[in-house]
């Protein structure tokens, strides 16, 4: 597959439920539950590590997700409905440019966001007119791993790949 991204990959953005998570919400009187994938958090924390930030914006306030993100060192906006006015502000103070950014979604709220970021990217299980939008279709679903195989593309893509598996002795 050709480079989808003319340079090296600075930002990437994801939305939570439904790329990040399965997209199911448990609601009990102690808060709410998300199902996260462990190795995606793993993947997020290897690209922090490796110059990439992974920022999350979320359209809902969510405990669950806040909690997740913090556990995992990983940027996180929740309760966001203009995801554009984040991403803005993150360019700003990062001195990043759009093209340089990716972005991981699954649904209509996300297609403003991945108009404007040079590496638009939706789950494999994404709404038919986020695909349309998208440069790229992981395999994976949603929230079982889709951004484990994301962050694997873009440190591929930067050329820093061989840094994780000479990590763990993988090469």
């Amino acid at each position: 597959m050709p480079d989808p991204a003319a340079g090296a990959v600075r930002v990437l953005f994801l939305d939570v439920d439904g790329t990040l998570t399965d997209g199911v919400i448990v609601e009990s009187a102690a808060g709410d539950a998300r199902h996260f994938w462990v190795r995606d958090g793993l993947a997020l924390q290897w690209a922090r590590d490796l110059g990439v930030l992974p920022v999350a914006i979320s359209g809902r306030a969510s405990l669950a997700v806040e909690g997740r993100m913090r556990d995992l060192g990983i940027e996180c906006y929740v309760g966001e409905k203009d995801k554009i006015a984040v991403a803005e502000r993150v360019l700003a103070r990062e001195g990043a440019r759009w093209e340089q950014c990716a972005m991981l979604g699954d649904d209509l709220p996300d297609v403003p966001l991945m108009k404007r970021v040079g590496w638009p990217i939706a789950v494999a299980d994404a709404q038919p007119e986020v695909k349309a939008v998208a440069r790229t279709v992981t395999a994976r679903p949603g929230g079982r791993g889709a951004g484990r195989e994301v962050v694997e593309m873009i440190l591929r893509h930067n050329g820093t790949w061989d840094q994780v598996l000479g990590r763990y002795e993988a090469v």
